[in-house]
């Protein structure tokens, strides 16, 4: 991937603090979460391990994402990312810290629950997942043309 390339997604990535996550073991299933991310464009999420898409990702670590913005007018330029990859559970404790920091800026509001402490003394049941990206599909017709895109194998 180009420089630029990378810069224009990692911007486009940090304008949104939402996605749409599908995961499936026996059937195909969807939720939305919020997320942050990474300059390696790590994906980064918190959500209950007992949830159907964590439980899913316990036996089926593919999935695959799409983000963009829904207010979108249909009238308007096209920007999202749709990709796919592999997702885990974040483990390090030094890297959660850091993480849910920044969940907690992308999506306030849940700051007295969902954080560090309460995450490490599992006062709730919550983790913070990864997914690494392995396909990226770029579509931004501001960018690159009226049905422009960019595609990436990681």
């Amino acid at each position: 991937m180009k420089l630029k390339d990378k810069r224009q997604l990692l911007k486009y990535l940090k304008s949104q603090n939402l996605m749409t996550l599908a995961t499936s073991v026996d059937k195909p299933w969807v939720a939305t979460v919020y997320f942050v991310n990474d300059e390696d464009l790590n994906l980064y999420f918190v959500s209950s391990t007992q949830s159907k898409h964590c439980r899913d990702i316990a036996k089926n670590s593919k999935v695959a994402c799409a983000i963009y913005d829904s207010r979108t007018l249909n009238s308007e330029k096209k920007v999202g990312v749709q990709l796919q990859g592999i997702a885990s559970i974040v483990t390090s404790w030094r890297r959660i810290k850091v993480l849910i920091d920044m969940w907690n800026k992308a999506a306030p509001g849940a700051e007295d629950i969902i954080n560090f402490k309460n995450l490490k003394s599992k006062v709730v049941g919550s983790k913070m997942y990864r997914v690494k990206p392995i396909y990226i599909k770029f579509f931004n017709e501001k960018l690159f043309g009226t049905d422009g895109v960019r595609e990436y194998e990681l």
